[in-house]
């Protein structure tokens, strides 16, 4: 029986532009280092339940780092929407930050533009040495036998949040274990305008970390022999099948979640028409709702 424990970790990278020309003047358009820059433009990736909440959290650490190296960080906290293609028009246009968050599953196509300065050896070195980081954070921000394209900065797994009261007026005593629990739970706690899990099925990224996660678990391989992508092998397609089961054959999941879109699904369980969801690092959105 599949449990629900093998969660997949997504990493949040943290990179140093090398091939633009950067705002705050510290970097070169070759990647070698002109003087030390008196300002750093840091595009920062939307992590918690608002732009500003980011942007409380972030400032008094960038205010740290100026009084310790005399150094001003000029930040922008950018939406997941817009962040990838504001890196891709700052890469085509030569203009964009010195440092910038990515998220791993484009580091190895955004590393291939030349635009990132390449974590070697030396550079590692130079902010105390690769074996800080965890080896399989590190893998996963560049193409394998390079140099990677970032250096980790966040690493987030996924986790099943549970509303306890709406298990306990159901009778259950404690969150499932396995997917067929999951199944049977949420069948109880679909009733009367309330539902048993909540997904977002117009959340690209959302919906390919959780196939992801059941084709693990499925022993799917997203590559065939000659290293060539395939997501038609029998663990992908039951992956695929197990997650769009959850709404249209085991009726766990509301009709209309097929339209939710980001942070949406977190609405619902905070206010209580959802008992269950699948997500990581939600706390700091249910809190910011009132749970």
């Amino acid at each position: 029986m599949r449990h629900l424990r093998a969660a997949a970790a997504i990493t949040l990278a943290v990179s140093v532009v090398a091939g633009v020309t950067a705002c705050g003047g510290g970097t070169s358009s070759d990647g070698g280092s002109n003087e030390s820059p008196k300002t750093l433009t840091y595009w920062a990736s939307n992590q918690g339940p608002s732009i500003e909440a980011d942007k409380k959290i972030l400032t008094p650490e960038l205010k740290k780092f100026e009084k310790e190296t005399g150094i001003k960080v000029k930040l922008e906290v950018v939406p997941w929407a817009d962040l990838l293609n504001r890196i891709l028009a700052a890469t085509t246009s030569g203009q964009g930050p010195d440092v910038l968050n990515i998220g791993n599953t484009w580091s190895a196509s955004l590393q291939s533009t030349g635009a990132l300065l390449p974590w070697d050896d030396e550079n590692f070195e130079a902010i105390g040495g690769r074996d800080r980081f965890i080896d399989s954070a590190v893998a996963s921000a560049g193409k394998e036998g390079e140099p990677p394209a970032a250096v980790p900065l966040y690493s987030l797994s996924y986790a099943l949040y549970y509303n306890k009261k709406m298990f306990a007026d159901a009778g259950i005593t404690a969150p499932p274990a396995t997917w067929d629990q999951l199944v049977e739970d949420g069948r109880k706690l679909s009733k009367d305008g309330k539902w048993g899990l909540g997904a977002e099925g117009s959340n690209l990224s959302n919906n390919i970390h959780q196939t992801f996660v059941l084709g693990q678990q499925h022993g799917a391989d997203f590559f065939d022999e000659q290293g060539k992508a395939d997501f038609t092998s029998d663990g992908a397609v039951a992956a695929v099948k197990q997650y769009v089961d959850f709404m249209a054959k085991d009726r766990i999941i509301a009709p209309g979640n097929a339209e939710y879109a980001r942070n949406q699904s977190l609405t619902d369980f905070a206010k209580g028409r959802t008992a269950m969801v699948l997500w990581q690092a939600a706390a700091t959105t249910f809190a910011a709702q009132g749970m």
